[in-house]
């Protein structure tokens, strides 16, 4: 189709002046239907973005469809009709779309109808915005957010100099919280980016990421330079920030990656530099973690799993299934429930286990799609236990990447309504890296699901400072203590100690308990002493798949 027949004679200026308005609309982007030819013309943006070859389309129906998500397309199919016929142009249309990358953002359609007065040819004039795209200042700190850090990095790979990215995270952050609370942390904030600007110059900048954590490129940086900048941060902090008339001195992990060419995404970079900071903070006292001698001293066998995981979660889950370990009442033995656990097989890989792959998937944005895959998977599978034990529970993980989006929440109740399981039946439990969410946050989502009529429970509790405080602040309904609190409690005082409290805690508080580790009849016996809800372990069962866990249910209905 030539131009000329779409714009009616003005085509020699009008797509040009669209295009240039359309690089101009940050994160928007635009396309035109002609009404009466039922034809579309899209902008250079959005063929970029989206990955469309062409400018005209002829069934523009067609390359739409192959953009939406499955489990939204009933909403465009609906929704762009009615706008067709002037009807409903006002009001939002919200569906997720896939970038020129396989990953999907949520979008929004703005739309109105154009008419060219001299001829009286109507145009459905459509602006897509990226909903998930945060502001590129972060409001408290004034700081470059975590949007822009992600675009910064897209522009730094595609430069020709080398470059190292830093991340660090300000340690115990949630006991500054708890103690002196949010407004006082808040300032701590502010002055310590206060402190990181002062530090930067023409080939540096710093950015504002999730809760106490902060982002660095620096361009043309080797080794050494890095060593220097990172522990001069680590000088600054010991030293103190004054607030308030205090001066409260800061301890951090830092993770990094250097990088002399990369021809890879930002998003698949900041996973690797998470993925450091994560060991730093769990494995190495703080200690500075390079990405890169990791994977030197890992062997890069893992780092090529790594990859191929990554990629099946981006083919549909392919690869992916849902083990199931049941849950018992403490008292009696009798099973309640279950909880949802991913596994991933792959010849020639075999039966990976999750630990080997979820601490560097909640890192990634990919987790979002793997966790609510694992949702579904679980919620549909297990919803035909209810009709054999009607007070059965699922209790599934959500992880950071699924909580800290706006449209988890239309998911989940989407996922429920598909699936037609009951939301008072569901048990969500935040995994670790929630913690790393500002509390505020953790307490709006929780008391979201919450009026939705799901079960709110906090894994692993006792682990870490922050699940006190996230306990402290947002109304759970369960706490489940990790197995490591339960490994040899028979012979360790400390421990019978601290499961007797938390327990005691739990139950003044109104709060359900689970304890996790029951391997043996006399370690359950034991653990009776101290009135938790739940048990769960290999006592009971192993993780299993749907078909034996309908058994073990079958097998435990009462008499």
């Amino acid at each position: 189709m030539k131009k000329q027949e779409f714009w009616q004679g003005n085509g020699h200026y009008i797509d040009s002046m669209l295009n240039k308005v359309n690089m101009l609309a940050e994160d928007t982007y635009i396309y035109l239907l002609h009404l009466r030819q039922n034809r579309a013309w899209f902008s250079e943006t959005l063929k970029t973005y989206f990955g469309i070859h062409d400018t005209y389309a002829e069934d523009h129906y067609a390359v739409m469809r192959g953009l939406i998500h499955p489990d939204d397309l009933w909403e465009y199919e609906e929704g762009i009709p009615e706008r067709i016929q002037g009807i409903n142009l006002d009001r939002q249309l919200c569906v997720r779309m896939r970038d020129a990358f396989g990953e999907y953002h949520l979008f929004s359609f703005h739309t109105d109808i154009v008419t060219d007065e001299e001829n009286g040819e109507q145009y459905l004039l459509i602006l897509l915005h990226n909903e998930n795209v945060l502001p590129r200042i972060d409001a408290l700190t004034d700081l470059y957010s975590q949007a822009r850090f992600t675009a910064d990095l897209d522009a730094t790979i595609q430069g020709d100099r080398p470059f190292a990215v830093l991340m660090i995270k300000l340690e115990r952050f949630n006991n500054l919280n708890i103690i002196y609370g949010n407004e006082f942390t808040n300032h701590v904030l502010k002055e310590t980016a206060l402190q990181f600007i002062y530090m930067m110059n023409e080939d540096s900048a710093v950015y504002r990421l999730d809760g106490p954590k902060f982002g660095f490129i620096f361009e043309g940086c080797g080794r050494e330079a890095l060593l220097s900048f990172e522990q001069e941060i680590r000088d600054r902090l010991a030293g103190g920030i004054q607030v308030d008339n205090r001066r409260i001195p800061l301890k951090i992990c830092a993770g990094a990656i250097l990088i002399e060419k990369y021809d890879g995404r930002a998003d698949d970079l900041r996973s690797k530099v998470a993925y450091a900071l994560g060991h730093s903070e769990t494995e190495h006292q703080g200690k500075l973690i390079i990405f890169n001698d990791e994977v030197q001293t890992a062997g890069n066998v893992d780092l090529e799993l790594m990859k191929v995981i990554h990629q099946s979660v981006r083919d549909g889950c392919e690869g992916f299934y849902v083990e199931y370990q049941p849950i018992v009442i403490s008292k009696s033995g009798r099973m309640i429930g279950a909880e949802a656990l991913v596994r991933w097989c792959r010849e020639p890989y075999g039966i990976v286990s999750p630990g080997r792959f979820i601490e560097w998937m909640e890192t990634d944005p990919a987790m979002y799609d793997l966790g609510n895959f694992v949702l579904r998977t679980a919620l549909r599978e297990t919803v035909e236990l209810l009709a054999i034990l009607p007070e059965f529970v699922l209790n599934v993980n959500v992880s950071a990447r699924q909580m800290e989006r706006e449209e988890f929440r239309a998911q989940v109740l989407r996922i429920l309504e598909e699936t037609g399981f009951p939301a008072e039946h569901l048990c969500l439990e935040l995994t670790e890296r929630c913690r790393d969410m500002p509390l505020e946050v953790i307490k709006r989502e929780v008391e979201f699901f919450q009026g939705c009529g799901i079960r709110m429970a906090m894994d692993d509790y006792g682990t870490g400072s922050a699940s006190s405080g996230i306990v402290l602040c947002a109304p759970m309904d369960e706490i489940k203590l990790d197995m490591s609190f339960i490994r040899g409690i028979t012979e360790d005082v400390k421990k019978q100690a601290m499961v007797k409290s938390i327990v005691d805690f739990a139950n003044s508080c109104g709060m359900s308990t689970c304890l996790e580790g029951v391997e043996t009849e006399e370690l359950q016996n034991y653990l009776r002493l101290y009135q938790a809800t739940w048990f769960q372990g290999y006592f009971y069962s192993k993780p299993v798949g749907i078909g034996k866990l309908r058994e073990l249910v079958k097998n435990n209905i009462p008499e």
